[in-house]
């Protein structure tokens, strides 16, 4: 209780008192009822000291609450402080393990499209294993063909080496001592030995009198020398100066310019068979007739398709009736193709001495 409130229940007794006492109350009565103020007076004061316990106690408690509360409050700052910074952790921890996240998913996106570009190169490299394979078996069985045909050839070439041999031995053991200078070369775009010593085997045996050759050159100067021991006429054409012009001086060198009649004949066109074709002008064989042997060695494959192939058609009705027609390098297809034509065209054609050499021999059949 407060001193204010103790004075105020004092100042209330004794005025209860002086009331009793001045209303002139019986003695008994009197007491009694000062008796009842007493005790009202000390319930007064042990209920003021009650409720000052009580405020007392409120007060204390308001204290210990506010404190509490302040304290609740500190630690609810502290509590949101520290929420505040977990919550940004957080934020940078989900930010950190979205990017995380991204970059696991674009490594497994590009390990995904790794591995489909390892198991493609897998399958390439399998499949280029197999074509390497295959390709070492085709290589293996190509260079086996490459060695045999080279084996072939090598012996082809050997054979062929020998029988050339053998041909120029020919050719010069007959008549060498007559012959004034080096002979020219064989083989090459000229006359090879074997077919160079066919051809004068063909003229030694057949005895023509008259010899038109189709394109001079290395056979002109060998033909020339026959010509001049079993007198007969030789004509020789050539397309080009430059060309007659190299044969007329191997024929000076040798002495047989008067053997031969050099002709240079330019190419002009003639209309056979629906096509055109490109060969010796007419003008240059015009006084020839009864031609008993021709041998074509020309115009060069260079002047354009099947080049010789007029030299039988323009020439047949100059052909005397026992004509021999030769056609030089006739193990090119082009040739062989050329005395097909040449024989399904002209039935009295007949084909002979074949396989002796290069030379493809051609006679009318109906001389002798």
């Amino acid at each position: 209780m407060s001193r204010k409130q103790a004075i105020i229940v004092v100042v209330m007794l004794v005025t209860a008192i002086a009331a009793v006492l001045l209303a002139g109350v019986e003695e008994g009565l009197t007491v009694s009822l000062l008796a009842i103020i007493l005790t009202l007076g000390a319930l007064s004061v042990l209920v003021l000291r009650v409720q000052h316990a009580i405020l007392r106690e409120l007060r204390r408690s308001s204290t210990v609450t506010k404190r509490a509360d302040e304290k609740a409050s500190r630690e609810l700052s502290k509590v949101s402080s520290r929420q505040v910074k977990i919550e940004e952790k957080l934020a940078v921890m989900r930010t950190e393990t979205k990017a995380t996240n991204t970059k696991n998913e674009t490594r497994i996106a590009k390990s995904a499209s790794d591995v489909d570009r390892i198991r493609q190169l897998r399958v390439r490299l399998e499949e280029a294993e197999r074509r390497i394979l295959a390709g070492t078996e085709v290589s293996r069985l190509s260079m086996e063909d490459a060695a045999k045909k080279l084996t072939n050839q090598s012996t082809r070439e050997s054979r062929e080496v020998v029988l050339q041999v053998e041909s120029l031995l020919q050719l010069f053991a007959d008549g060498g001592s007559s012959r004034h200078a080096p002979m020219p070369p064989t083989g090459g775009y000229a006359l090879d030995a074997q077919a160079l010593l066919h051809l004068l085997h063909l003229i030694r045996t057949k005895r023509p009198r008259q010899i038109l050759e189709l394109g001079s050159g290395t056979s002109t100067i060998w033909m020339a020398y026959l010509c001049r021991e079993l007198g007969i006429q030789l004509v020789s054409l050539d397309h080009l100066e430059g060309y007659a012009a190299r044969t007329r001086e191997g024929l000076q060198r040798h002495g047989l310019e008067d053997i031969v009649d050099l002709r240079v004949a330019p190419l002009q066109t003639y209309d056979l068979e629906g096509k055109t074709f490109e060969w010796y002008s007419s003008e240059a064989f015009a006084d020839l007739d009864q031609i008993d042997f021709v041998i074509v060695d020309g115009p060069p494959e260079s002047t354009g398709p099947r080049a010789r192939f007029p030299a039988v058609p323009v020439l047949w009705d100059r052909l005397s009736d026992r004509a021999s027609v030769v056609l030089d390098d006739t193990h090119r297809a082009g040739e062989v193709a050329i005395l097909k034509s040449w024989r399904s065209q002209f039935a009295d054609l007949v084909q002979e001495d074949e396989g002796l050499s290069r030379l493809g021999v051609l006679r009318k059949g109906t001389g002798t």
